[in-house]
């Protein structure tokens, strides 16, 4: 009877282990597959991250686009005194911050949960045309270097990597 009662006990301590391998299988599989997707900064998470930057940051109120859940714009001064306007429209299917009337909106960069939109260039008659308050090839580089930097920072904080290259 002893090497029966061994037997059985041997036996539950099989299935123990086989049912441990399973659930432990399957919660690394189930961790493989499921990835969370980027998260949603809030205004306040946006304005803190951006204040990161080597930029001078003023922010104003914003509204907020259709389909957004949140939105800031602001000016960001560089080193050399460069002024760019911008717009960060946050949510998955938010449209673009509008700057004013000459904003192009078509081609609002960002991640999966914002867009970023800036006056480096704006519409005029239809065209797109560098912004006439930039004056030089180096407050071009500057006011661009600023709108990348400002998506890159967004980019890694809401998706954990740089953003993707377009």
């Amino acid at each position: 009877m002893s090497s029966l009662k061994r037997r059985r006990l041997g036996l539950r301590g099989q299935i123990l282990l086989l049912v441990l391998i399973f659930l432990t299988v399957g919660t690394a599989i189930a961790l493989m597959i499921y990835q969370p997707g980027p998260k949603t900064l809030s205004e306040g998470e946006t304005r803190d991250l951006l204040r990161e930057l080597p930029y001078h940051f003023e922010f104003r109120p914003a509204p907020i686009p259709d389909g957004a859940d949140g939105a800031i714009a602001g000016v960001a001064r560089g080193p050399h005194g460069t002024l760019l306007r911008f717009g960060v429209s946050l949510g998955r299917n938010g449209r673009a911050v509008s700057l004013g009337p000459h904003t192009d909106l078509s081609d609002a960069p960002g991640g999966e949960t914002f867009r970023v939109t800036d006056n480096s260039s704006i519409i005029v008659n239809g065209h797109m045309e560098t912004n006439p308050q930039i004056k030089s090839v180096a407050e071009w580089h500057e006011a661009i270097s600023i709108a990348v930097a400002i998506q890159e920072k967004l980019c890694r904080a809401t998706e954990g990597r740089p953003c993707a290259a377009v």
